[in-house]
């Protein structure tokens, strides 16, 4: 229940009610990382923020994309988009996943997972890029399809960041340096 005078939201996945004045619930890692998971799940697309590889400039755009319980991020690109010179350029990333489709029916239960990390390329001879593609299939089998005839990527996280409704706290699961592999 609710503190005297505190409002309570429908912030929580799922639709539980979460205090959202002074006092916030504190998730643990795996809490933050299996809701960030659900969400990620929930989306076939999420927002991919790299620097201009011209300008240094910020530069986002869309992309079909499949978060693993780990809070690595794959997708897929061709070789000569923007985005792809820039993580050449850059390999730093952020990466938004949210659930923006919520806020025109209850814009309380609008969640967001922010991903910053590195982006590198996964080579189509490497052991690991058949799973991983699998990875993405078993999600899009589009996105699959065009990241075969192009370019895998894996962003592996520094830090995850959860947002949940209207909750102040900004859940944070640090990687560290070795990021999450």
């Amino acid at each position: 229940t609710a503190a005297s005078g505190a409002v309570q939201w429908r912030c929580g996945m799922g639709g539980r009610a979460v205090e959202c004045g002074a006092v916030t619930e504190t998730l643990s890692r795996e809490e933050v990382l299996s809701q960030g998971y659900a969400l990620g799940l929930s989306q076939l697309g999420g927002t991919l923020a790299t620097t201009h590889a011209e300008d240094g400039t910020p530069y986002v755009t869309f992309v079909l994309f499949h978060l693993r319980e780990n809070g690595e991020v794959l997708f897929g690109s061709g070789v000569r988009p923007q985005h792809t010179r820039n993580i050449r350029a850059t390999p730093e990333v952020s990466f938004l996943v949210d659930n923006r489709e919520v806020i025109r029916s209850d814009w309380t239960a609008f969640n967001r997972l922010v991903i910053e990390g590195r982006a590198e390329e996964v080579a189509k001879e490497s052991a690991e890029y058949g799973p991983l593609l699998q990875e993405l299939e078993g999600k899009n089998r589009m996105a699959a399809v065009f990241t075969d005839r192009g370019i895998l990527f894996r962003i592996r996280p520094r830090r995850l960041i959860l947002m949940r409704g209207f909750e102040a706290t900004r859940h944070i699961v640090d990687f560290g340096e070795e990021g999450a592999g």
